[in-house]
């Protein structure tokens, strides 16, 4: 839990966001048998719109999985209206699913430079 989210009105966006981040957390540990990371950026500030979680795994494998999981990329989804995401923006928010295999075969295992 990120507990620097209580610094925020509920109503902020910030906060939003770090509540969404927080419940895709809760998501992910049910579902995933590999330690995982969750990291979130965009230019939210410009456009509500240009916002992106990354679900960080180990494998591809599983990483293959998770995003063939229709059942829980709806619920990921559905967290945007759960928490009052700006209904306007919440189509073009990007929830994904990364492996640090990927990263080492696409990007010699630079995290930043494969985001980038």
């Amino acid at each position: 839990m990120n507990l620097m989210k209580y610094l925020y009105s509920k109503d902020s966006i910030k906060r939003k966001i770090l509540d969404i981040e927080d419940d895709i957390e809760e998501l992910i540990k049910n579902k995933c048998s590999e330690k995982f990371n969750l990291v979130w950026y965009g230019a939210y500030d410009i456009d509500l719109k240009h916002l992106v979680y990354w679900v960080c795994i180990e494998s591809d494998k599983l990483k293959d999985q998770l995003t063939d999981d229709i059942l829980l990329n709806e619920q990921l989804r559905m967290l945007l209206k759960k928490h009052n995401y700006p209904k306007k923006a919440r189509p073009f928010v990007s929830i994904g699913f990364e492996s640090q295999e990927t990263v080492d075969r696409e990007s010699d295992g630079n995290w930043y430079h494969h985001f980038k």
